[in-house]
């Protein structure tokens, strides 16, 4: 009776954690399609589905760049260091050759009671050939961050850090699923005031030459599965109370007999 107690425990065990695996992981942020701001001729923004955000840039070029939305949502503070993600789509079907986007997610300063702009880290995906080419100007290397090949959501990330002599530094890497493409080294970001470093100040589609723009979803969706996660989310739940019943049930079994 014993060992078929166990095994139960084992198998409603191993039920919960194949659920849990399922579930995607939320960014740090949640790019959410209402935090997307257009105003101003910053581009456009459509959403696709609850999971995700298409960014466009605007018709007319201001300086070369064909500008897109900026998001303001993260609270992320330099002081506590800052990592942040957003997942990215990238199909090659939906960009012609050398057509590109960027990326960017700037930092706050303190001036007074004004939260002003500081410094950003760009980071630019175009398509050449068969692949996605990913690179930074701020980058110390002469080469790209990653290169893709393959279709697919992928995870873009920033850690931010200021040191003790109050230097900004900053680190790009590029993950297929927590597994690591591309990362640069910490690079100092140069500023003139960096001690009045604060928090992030937007995520900005700050250059968008691409006619199909970005896809930024709000969550991670599971691989090969429908990029629209909500009805994951629903089963995972309604596993976890089925399991929970069951546990019920089971335990006063245990007490009547």
């Amino acid at each position: 009776m014993k060992v078929v107690k166990k095994n139960l425990y084992l198998c409603l065990f191993g039920i919960l954690l194949f659920l849990v695996s399922m579930v995607p992981v939320d960014a740090l942020t949640a790019w959410k399609f209402e935090d997307w701001q257009t105003a101003n001729n910053y581009g456009s923004k459509t959403k696709k589905t609850s999971n995700i955000t298409n960014l466009k840039g605007k018709l007319e070029e201001d300086d070369g760049m064909k500008v897109g939305p900026f998001n303001k949502a993260s609270k992320a503070r330099i002081k506590d260091a800052i990592t942040e993600e957003v997942y990215v789509g990238l199909d090659l079907e939906n960009y012609q050759e050398e057509e590109l986007f960027e990326l960017s997610i700037a930092l706050n300063q303190l001036e007074g009671e004004q939260a002003k702009y500081l410094t950003e880290a760009v980071v630019m995906t175009q398509k050449s050939g068969n692949k996605f080419v990913i690179t930074a100007g701020w980058d110390k290397k002469d080469e790209p961050i990653a290169t893709i090949d393959a279709n697919g959501v992928y995870t873009y990330r920033w850690d931010f850090k200021q040191e003790k002599d109050n230097k900004i530094k900053v680190r790009f890497t590029v993950l297929d699923y927590g597994k690591e493409l591309g990362t640069t080294d910490y690079v100092e970001l140069t500023v003139d005031n960096p001690q009045d470093a604060t928090d992030v100040r937007y995520l900005w589609a700050c250059n968008i030459k691409a006619a199909y723009g970005i896809d930024i979803y709000t969550t991670l969706p599971v691989r090969n599965e429908n990029p629209n996660t909500s009805d994951i989310h629903l089963f995972f739940w309604i596993g976890v109370i089925a399991i929970s019943s069951l546990g019920i049930v089971y335990s006063k079994k245990k007490c009547f007999n």
